[in-house]
This record gives structure tokens, C-alpha cells and sequence, in this order.
């Protein structure tokens, strides 16, 4: 009563069947041809590796070693400083008692700022925050400082 109506006269209701041995064929050919393309496609982009994270040591000897005001300052003001893109991380604090004879702590202040990447390092550079930074903390407060960038590899 309600048999299929053929799609094409000529060919009739005939459908393509399922190969009995192994049902999951289609399957496994899929996962072939995407695992190919996978492979053919990753081989087509290149990517450059990251560069790796950079640290930026500051030591600085202040102009009035005894004004915790100044340290103050100088500690909030590089804590800003972590608004600027490709910073990571900043930390501040004073020398530690040396750990044994030789080894120099006549500084009174040191900022370590990490940075995502070398771009990021140049880029802080020129930061106008960075360069305010400098301008009204750093110079009327410090007498001496040296940097040292340290590279992650």
C-alpha cells in the first residue's frame, strides 16, 4: 500500500548498502583523510616561536637612603607600572643580609619587571607611563641605578 515511490524510474528504490565486513569503513576513511590534511596543512604554516620572556633588573641607590617616604614612592610607582602592555610582572623590595663575604649590597632599592617578550621590553621603553615614571620618581629621587636584562632562555 505504501511502498516507496521510486526517485528515478529508471533506476528504481535501489540504495547503496553498507559494506558487511567492516560497517565502521567510512568511518575510518574520514579519519584518514583529515589526519592527511591535518599533517599537509601544519607543514604549510610557519609559526615563529615565541621569544622568550625577558626580566629587567633595576638597582638604585637612593638619594636619601633614610626616607622611607622615598622608597615608598619609588615601590608604588613601579607597582604602576604593570598597567603597561607586555608587562607581566613587578616586583620591588631592598638587599637581603649577603649571603656570605663578596657579595654587594650597597643598593638600596631593586625593581624586577618581567616582560612578555623583547617587543614588549622596547615598547615599555618608549611608554609615555614609563617616561613619567622616570621623569617624577626616578630622577629627584635616585642618586645612581644601573639595569640588567636578563633573557629567558
Amino acid at each position: 500500500m505504501f511502498a516507496p515511490r521510486p526517485i528515478c524510474p529508471k533506476f528504481g528504490t535501489q540504495r547503496k548498502m553498507k559494506d558487511p565486513v567492516n560497517p565502521y569503513l567510512d568511518q575510518l576513511r574520514l579519519l584518514v583523510f583529515l589526519a592527511l590534511a591535518g599533517i599537509f596543512l601544519a607543514s604549510c604554516t610557519t609559526v615563529p616561536a615565541p621569544s622568550p620572556a625577558v626580566t629587567h633588573v633595576v638597582l638604585m641607590w637612593l638619594k636619601h637612603p633614610e626616607r622611607a617616604g622615598d622608597r615608598a614612592q619609588l615601590i608604588r610607582a613601579s607597582h604602576n607600572l604593570r598597567m603597561i602592555p607586555g608587562v607581566q610582572r613587578v616586583e620591588a623590595g631592598g638587599p637581603l643580609p649577603p649571603l656570605g663575604p663578596g657579595v654587594d649590597r650597597s643598593f638600596d632599592l631593586g625593581v624586577v619587571i618581567t616582560f612578555r617578550d623583547r617587543a614588549a621590553l622596547q615598547r615599555y621603553k618608549k611608554d609615555p607611563r614609563h617616561l613619567e615614571a622616570m621623569r617624577r620618581y626616578l630622577r629627584p629621587l635616585v642618586r645612581r641605578y644601573e639595569v640588567y636584562n636578563l633573557d629567558g632562555r
